[in-house]
């Protein structure tokens, strides 16, 4: 026999010794299917009987989480429900109840993991919607009004040791500016620059945090000589800042407030902002008060007071009138509070007057501490 031909031949007994190999295989892991998933079983296998998709709730109700399957290939001993990535319960059967008790508002992210063996076989996700209960309402009487020069359009406030610190926003004039109060008069500025539209600014150990509005930098200055010291990148739009215990509390216009890290903008958490009627966005310029985040509503005469660790809406201050020409452009826009002496600020953008408020309420209703 020609050597050619026993090579072609030995190629040939080599290769259908791989073919039956291979369709033993097939077979041993058909034979085992009984414990593996199918494709898209997990996908396709599960039907929400209750609770609605997007369904809204309130604190303390009990929820019926019920489920079917449609495919019966496979069994399921033990169900696992997850409440914002938190095992709550194992349950078995096709369902249980379970009562709504986490304090975040806004969207509760629940998921069903069903298992045999304890192996996943299939799953679902739905969310709920959590809106608390409605905010106490205040309207306010003005204490004092100091001179503000309606050149700045203003994007932030804060006070400090007996100054009032103003971050001013549009391009070409944004600037950080250290001001008076009785007389309104610059004492010190800093200019951002044409290619910067200024947005909200903070203190944090002596350093002042001005946020950018599409430019994704956030410029830090020494307070006392207002050099510039760093600049630190971030990924959303900047609108409001302000400083919650050791954290920087950022809006972006939406009703999302991140929490970051002041060395290197990092979130660490973020609260999704509700009241009763739903989320609450276009939150501005932010200030941290009395254990509260108050935000000015932009185009808005409204100033929400939020509970930091839930974003439940507590408070909502009606500020109408209190600036008869101001507009959608020149809105009401800062907020500062001057926490030893219990004086609180407002202003809005190109307005003539900075504004001591007192609060006062307009109604009795509860609201969830």
């Amino acid at each position: 026999m020609p050597q050619n031909y026993k090579n072609m031949l030995r190629y040939l007994l080599l290769f259908a010794l791989f073919i039956n190999i291979f369709a033993c295989k097939s077979a041993r892991r058909a034979d085992n299917g009984k414990t593996e998933t199918p494709k898209n079983t997990k996908e396709n296998s599960v039907i929400l009987v209750s609770p609605q998709n997007g369904q809204q709730v309130k604190q303390n109700e009990i929820i019926n989480i019920a489920y079917e399957i449609k495919n019966d290939s496979f069994s399921i001993d033990t169900t696992v429900l997850f409440v914002n990535n938190s095992e709550v319960a194992r349950f078995s059967g096709a369902s249980c109840k379970w009562t709504m008790t986490e304090k975040r508002t806004g969207r509760q992210s629940l998921r069903l993991s069903m298992r045999a063996g304890g192996v996943e076989v299939a799953n679902t996700a739905f969310v709920l919607k959590y809106f608390p209960p409605a905010p106490q309402y205040y309207t306010y009487s003005i204490v004092k009004q100091y001179p503000h020069n309606t050149k700045f359009f203003t994007q932030g406030l804060f006070f400090d040791e007996g100054f009032l610190y103003e971050g001013t926003g549009h391009y070409g004039s944004s600037a950080l500016l250290q001001i008076e109060p009785a007389s309104g008069n610059v004492v010190k500025s800093v200019n951002l620059g044409e290619n910067f539209f200024g947005e909200g600014v903070t203190l944090v150990n002596e350093k002042i945090y001005q946020l950018s509005w599409r430019e994704h930098q956030c410029f830090i200055y020494d307070k006392n000589t207002f050099d510039r010291l760093a600049v630190l990148p971030y990924p959303n739009e900047g609108w409001g800042i302000t400083t919650v215990g050791d954290l920087l509390a950022v809006s972006n216009g939406s009703s999302i407030i991140s929490f970051v890290n002041p060395e290197n903008f990092v979130e660490v958490r973020r609260i999704e902002v509700c009241n009763d009627k739903g989320n609450v966005s276009q939150l501005n310029e932010l200030e941290f008060i009395y254990g509260l985040i108050w935000a000015n509503v932009w185009q808005t005469n409204t100033i929400v007071m939020i509970n930091p660790e839930t974003g439940a809406v507590v408070g909502e201050i009606d500020l109408s009138g209190i600036y008869k020409d101001a507009d959608d452009e020149n809105c009401l826009n800062g907020i500062a509070c001057d926490v030893k002496n219990r004086r609180i600020f407002v202003t809005g953008k190109r307005w003539p007057n900075i504004f001591e408020i007192k609060t006062v309420k307009k109604q009795a209703i509860a609201y969830m501490q």
